[in-house]
């Protein structure tokens, strides 16, 4: 073999090498961030059933208020199983997030019918 068929042969297996530790930096990086976001949907799930689990903290005039709501709108009674909050409250509201709600529940509307 010539001199330079043995610089390519060996510029060759150096490239091969470069890249597979390449790869396996890359598989590492992926793993490592996999398991940090199993963990932190971990403490979410946590939290959410830590949510669940605490005592109500809206009083019997505002439930009270919400059901005549609710009847007024729907005409009738209706049992009101759950009430809850759209976003936390420690979250930050954007004027997006709230002129998109303000459309989805403005698109909920049900229309009454006349009777005559």
């Amino acid at each position: 073999m010539n001199e330079t068929a043995t610089f390519a042969l060996t510029l060759t297996a150096v490239g091969i090498l470069i890249v597979f530790l390449v790869q396996a930096l890359i598989s590492i990086i992926v793993a490592l961030i996999r398991g940090l976001d199993e963990r932190w949907r971990e403490r979410e799930r946590e939290q959410a059933e830590r949510a669940l689990v605490r005592d109500p903290t809206i009083d019997r005039t505002t439930l009270v208020l919400i059901c005549a709501a609710v009847a007024t709108v729907l005409q009738g009674r209706h049992r009101i199983r759950a009430v809850r909050r759209l976003l936390p409250a420690d979250s930050q509201k954007s004027p997006w997030s709230v002129q998109g709600r303000a459309v989805l529940q403005g698109s909920h509307v049900l229309t009454r019918s006349r009777r005559d």
